[in-house]
C-alpha cells in the first residue's frame, strides 16, 4: 500500500493539477487547514495525505522518488503526469494522457521549492510580470525561459517530461529533486558554509 507523499511533492502535485487549496479541499472533502498542514509538515494527518495522493493519482499524476530501504529516507522526490506506455502514443491513446504545450512546469517547480513568486523573481533576476508569463505558459523570450530554468536547476530541481515532435506536446511533465550523490551534497554544503 502506498499512501505517503512528502509535503513538497504534494505542493507540486497541486500545482500540476492547477488547483488552489480551497478547490482541493472541496474535491476531497477535507479542510483547507488539513491540506496546508500536509503540504508543509511531514507529520500531517495520514488520512489527509492518503486522500490527497489518491485524488492526484486518479487524475493521472504519479509520485516519484528513491527510498533508502535501511533508513526510509526519500530522495529525488517529485511528481509528474503519467507517461504513455508507448512513446510517442498512438493517436487513439494520446487523449488518455495529460499533455501540455510546454515541457517545464515552472509553478510546480516553485511549489516543490516552497518559495514565493516574489522570492523567485528576486533571485532569478526576472520581473514579476515576466515570471507570471513564464508560469502561465505565455509569451516570453528564450533568454527569460533559460534564466528561470537555470535558476531551478541550480536550486536542485529537475524537470521531467518527453516531447512528441509530431504534435508539439509534452507528456509526463513534472518536477523532482535532483538525486545527488553524497559527495555532491557535501560539496554544495561546503560552498554555502
Amino acid at each position: 500500500m502506498k499512501f505517503y507523499a512528502p509535503p513538497d511533492a504534494l505542493r507540486a502535485a497541486r500545482a500540476l493539477a492547477r488547483l488552489s487549496q480551497k478547490e482541493l479541499s472541496e474535491k476531497i472533502q477535507v479542510t483547507r487547514q488539513s491540506i496546508s498542514a500536509a503540504e508543509n509538515d511531514a507529520s500531517a494527518p495520514f488520512p489527509t495525505v492518503s486522500k490527497m495522493r489518491g485524488f492526484y493519482e486518479e487524475l493521472g499524476l504519479q509520485f516519484v522518488g528513491v527510498i533508502d530501504i535501511d533508513t526510509g529516507t526519500i530522495s529525488a522526490a517529485g511528481v509528474c503526469w503519467r507517461l504513455p506506455d508507448r512513446f510517442p502514443p498512438r493517436q487513439a491513446e494520446a487523449t488518455k494522457f495529460h499533455a501540455e504545450p510546454h515541457g517545464a512546469a515552472f509553478v510546480a517547480a516553485r511549489n516543490l521549492l516552497g518559495t514565493s513568486r516574489a522570492e523567485v523573481s528576486g533571485k532569478s533576476g526576472l520581473t514579476l510580470k515576466d515570471l507570471a508569463a513564464l508560469e502561465s505558459g505565455g509569451t516570453y523570450s528564450g533568454d527569460e525561459y533559460l534564466r528561470l530554468r537555470s535558476y531551478y536547476v541550480e536550486a536542485g530541481i529537475e524537470f521531467m517530461g518527453a516531447g512528441d515532435v509530431r504534435t508539439g506536446l509534452y507528456y509526463g511533465v513534472g518536477v523532482r529533486w535532483a538525486n545527488r550523490t553524497m559527495a555532491e551534497e557535501e560539496s554544495l554544503a561546503g560552498q554555502s558554509g
